[in-house]
């Protein structure tokens, strides 16, 4: 494991899914409104914890950088091809269940499934990229 690459990975990762997390809910926003500390089962806006929702990026991106240096070499092309590659798989192993299981269980408004939707098609393919480009250029 190259700890600086994944290091330098988890930090760029996290800061990409935070600003893509910010900038999709801002649009679905526009499409499909809802208050998400209205939702059944999440902390009230006071409750301190609820800070720790902002590092949910971090230790996603940090997560995913560790598995992107275990799986690298069976990524084949350039940069670009293995980090869309990866941002695939991630999409697919993280996001296609988490979305049916919140779908199938939770009675929540639309923008809430759209949101996760549109940030692990956007975001993991991202940040897939910027491991490639990481791992190549460090």
């Amino acid at each position: 494991m190259d700890a600086k690459k994944i290091i330098a990975g988890g930090f760029i990762g996290g800061i990409t899914l935070l600003i893509v997390n910010f900038v999709i809910s801002a649009l679905i926003m526009l499409v499909a409104p809802y208050d998400a500390l209205t939702l059944g089962g999440m902390r009230p806006a006071e409750d301190p914890l609820i800070l720790f929702l902002f590092a949910y990026p971090f230790v996603l991106s940090f997560a995913a950088a560790i598995v992107f240096d275990l799986v690298k070499d069976a990524l084949h092309g350039p940069p670009g091809s293995k980090g869309a590659a990866f941002g695939a798989a991630l999409f697919l192993i993280y996001t296609v269940p988490s979305v049916f299981i919140t779908i199938t269980s939770m009675n929540y408004p639309a923008g809430f499934y759209l949101e996760d939707l549109l940030f692990g098609a956007v975001g993991f393919p991202l940040i897939g990229a910027i491991y490639a480009l990481i791992w190549e250029q460090l």
